[in-house]
């Protein structure tokens, strides 16, 4: 086989190989299995502890996982594994250095050098010569003898070897452990042994799951010798057959340690088990499972144990549902159920889907925004151990709870076991840990022991300018938040409406912010109100950060759209939280001309987008008689069109919670593609009735541009007495621009780099949209992050600048 075979190797998967294999074998191995040994018709040839069989680097960066090699590996064997279980007989020079964690035994001959910079993780080495510690770097490692737990742990090792390659030298140790036991040598780093010992008995202490536990092992009083000579078990191994399915391990004698008949049955007991994880014990037949009491149904129907090293395979997705579309309608709470309707196992099962993938492409540029660590919380969830992933959680992401709602989860369409089913739930995994973080108290007040003497406003209280006030809050620094809105929220508080996000949610943020230490300061139109000049603002802080938004709507200039009834999305869905804001009954109140209402109107909303969702969703709330959605471009896929690979975000055809309600009452999708309007008309009052729109057919330009052209005879007219343009936005408020005398972009918005976020004019920043153009909450809270820290960056060097 050629260089990196099995790199990344996922859980789940099984490698055997019949013959040699070059260098970087197993790189980054994240939790599968491999198996390397010779063909049979040369294998009687040659001494595997002799015959080098794979190459140089294998198994460097390891994580997880089993490998097992008939045969001798080259130079670097193991460098910076820190989690996989390996069985070789015999490495060149260099052998795991760097290594931090894993189990190796090694049937053979070592180069030089072995150990240089292993700081953690534990290697069984067979050295009959007695000449091993002359080949070692011992600057940080100890060697010692093997204790009654290391010899049964070194047994079972070498019994899956010789179970998986057939290993002649490997069944000769096992046949004579009683005798060749004393001439193992144990590798165990310095550092290691002492936090170990230091550990044991402590509260929350936990064993690397690689380590030879005592506590999952029968302690016995007898000398290794002794318990080796009584527990030794002859293992026949039953040849591979060439046209055996690589996916499934070769079988052994049923008496031996077990017939080895799936990958499950592989890793169990030596990598990473659940049971290990979860701190549950275990007995001592090897039957790995036998005491785990957590039992599941799989996605075949058949129950057992709950299994994360095949939990992608076993178990299908399963998102937190909504409520049922004719009974959210009734109301305007949302439309999630609570998180208690679901229990913590069906959590842990779907966190068991978690893949722990060589590159978790979940939380790289691909996917999250702002590298949520993605992987790790999903393990601690599966651990149970909850207050652990919130801190994981909240290393990267100020607003779980807004996120977990509203955000689409570009995390999701990057997530690697979507490449072959549905991906993990991942923002339902985060909204469940931040809800129960508030749930259980855990979430309080936590202002910063010291204050910096810098003032810094925030301009606009969105999820940019939030992130970047309690990043700079942290800091130490003296932060107040304008907001022109009557609330603090911005896009949060009025541009998402209550269904979708839980007003009381937001205020809860707020009220915590406050309580850290910020001031909030509302109705305040910097750059517009006298109170609020620019100039003012400037002289009272040492920074400025604009987190004004894109608030400019992008309008529909044909004919007829002077007429009454036709409004932007924006002004119909503010308006509406407003008005169930101020009454604080959960009801709107009977319509009074203080907001825009659907009740009894034939509704069409132009364009789509999470705020075209929200527009359906809020007339269907209101009571409209009719609804239809329009969209210019055509239709989307099924599944990922050629151009739309994973990891990028899937364009696909998706029902979100306002099309559904629409089904649900109406009977069909809203939706309608490839359509334009062309009119909008209007009755001798100046109402709008109706919209004259034309079928069209997108076609590719010369210049390899997508454009449309109308398809003749397709005009029809669709009653319309409220007309609502979702159709996304231009750049930020055209008066904060002017105020603050900014350069901007060709996309008229605020001219920032990003990385930098410092504009034209000394001082002042901008962050979210305002800055990058319309985009997600999540991109928001990147922005803000980011720019908090040059804000930062900023007025500390002003600080040492003037001393």
């Amino acid at each position: 086989a050629g260089q990196s075979l099995g790199a990344f190797l996922a859980p789940g998967i099984f490698i055997e190989v019949v013959g040699d294999t070059n260098d970087y074998l197993g790189k980054g191995l994240s939790g599968g299995v491999l198996a390397v040994y010779p063909d049979s018709k040369f294998a009687s040839k040659t001494k595997a502890t002799e015959q080098q069989i794979t190459g140089n680097v294998c198994l460097y960066g390891a994580t997880r996982g089993e490998a097992y090699v008939n045969g001798v590996a080259g130079e670097r064997f193991c460098v910076r594994n820190s989690g996989a279980i390996v069985v070789v007989e015999g490495v060149g020079d260099h052998g795991c250095e760097y290594m931090t964690g894993g189990r190796i035994t090694i049937l053979g001959e070592t180069g030089r050098n072995f150990g240089a910079g292993m700081s953690g993780g534990i290697a069984f080495v067979y050295s009959p010569k007695k000449d091993f510690a002359g080949k070692c770097n011992l600057e940080l490692i100890a060697l010692e003898e093997l204790t009654t737990v290391d010899v049964k742990t070194l047994r079972n090792d070498v019994e899956k070897h010789v179970a998986l390659t057939g290993s002649k030298f490997g069944q000769y140790i096992l046949d004579n452990l009683e005798s060749e036991i004393g001439n193992f040598v144990k590798v165990y780093p310095k550092d290691l042994k002492r936090v170990i010992e230091s550990s044991i008995g402590k509260p929350g202490f936990r064993y690397p799951v690689w380590f030879p536990q005592e506590h999952i092992l029968n302690t016995l009083e007898e000398s290794p010798a002794d318990f080796a000579a009584k527990t030794v078990k002859k293992v026949v191994f039953q040849q591979p057959q060439a046209q055996k399915s690589p996916l499934v391990p070769s079988q052994v004698s049923s008496g031996s340690i077990g017939s080895v008949k799936d990958i499950e049955d592989l890793s169990e007991s030596n990598c990473g088990s659940p049971e290990e994880k979860v701190g549950l014990e275990i007995n001592d037949t090897g039957a790995g499972l036998a005491n785990y009491q957590e039992f599941v149904t799989r996605r075949d129907g058949s129950q057992g144990p709950i299994n994360k090293l095949r939990g992608f395979i076993e178990y299908e997705r399963n998102p937190e549902p909504y409520r049922l579309p004719t009974d959210r309608l009734e109301d305007w709470n949302e439309i999630n159920l609570p998180t208690s309707a679901r229990s913590d196992i069906d959590r842990k099962r779907q966190a068991a889907r978690c893949m722990d993938c060589g590159t978790p492409f979940c939380q790289t540029h691909t996917g999250c925004p702002i590298n949520n660590l993605i992987p790790e919380f999903n393990e601690l969830v599966f651990r149970d151990q909850w207050k652990e992933a919130l801190d994981r959680l909240l290393k990267t992401n100020n607003f779980p709870e807004f996120t977990g709602r509203v955000c689409p989860a570009p995390c999701e369409g990057a997530c690697v076991a979507g490449l072959i089913d549905q991906p993990v739930t991942i923002k339902n995994m985060e909204y469940a840990i931040i809800d129960r973080a508030f749930r259980e108290g855990w979430i309080v007040p936590t202002p910063p022991k010291y204050r910096s003497g810098k003032k810094v406003a925030v301009v606009g209280s969105g999820p940019a300018g939030l992130a970047c006030a309690d990043q700079l809050n942290k800091l130490g620094h003296t932060v107040t938040v304008y907001e022109r809105d009557d609330r603090i929220g911005g896009l949060l508080m009025y541009g998402i409406p209550n269904m979708k996000l839980d007003k009381g949610t937001v205020q809860r943020r707020v009220d915590l912010m406050a309580a850290e230490g910020i001031t909030f300061v509302t109705s305040a139109n910097v750059g517009i109100d006298p109170k609020y000049e620019v100039s003012k603002l400037k002289a009272m802080n040492d920074a400025v950060v604009l987190s004004v938004g894109a608030t400019k709507p992008r309008d529909l200039p044909v004919a007829g759209r002077q007429f009454k009834g036709i409004h932007f999305a924006m002004e119909f869905l503010s308006k509406n939280t407003k008005t169930l804001l101020d009454d604080g009954t959960g009801k709107l109140r009977k319509w009074d001309g203080s907001y825009v209402t659907a009740q009894g109107k034939n509704v069409v909303v132009i364009g789509g987008g999470d705020t075209g969702c929200d527009a359906i969703g809020t007339s269907m709330r209101q009571g409209c008689k009719s609804l239809v959605n329009l969209e210019l471009l055509p239709l989307p896929p099924n599944d990922r069109a050629v151009g739309n690979e994973w990891p990028q975000w899937p364009r696909i055809m998706r029902v979100d919670y306002g099309h559904a309600e629409v089904m649900a009452v109406f009977g069909k999708d809203p939706r309608e593609y490839s359509i334009l309007t062309e009119e909008f008309l209007g009755d001798a009052d100046g109402n709008v009735v109706g919209i004259r729109v034309v079928l069209v057919e997108w076609k590719q330009k010369a210049n390899g541009q997508p454009g449309f052209e109308k398809i003749p005879g397709t005009e029809k007219i669709i009653p319309a007495d409220l007309v609502i343009l979702s159709m996304g936005f231009l750049g930020p408020d055209p008066n904060i621009v002017k105020g603050f005398s900014l350069d901007v972009d060709n996309r008229s918005n605020i001219k920032a780099p990003y990385g930098d976020f410092n504009t034209s004019v000394e001082g002042v920043f901008a962050c979210g949209d305002c800055r990058r153009g319309q985009s997600l909450v999540v991109w928001a809270i990147n922005e803000g992050r980011g720019a908090a820290e040059k804000v930062s960056d900023y007025v500390n060097t002003k600080s040492s600048a003037s001393l």
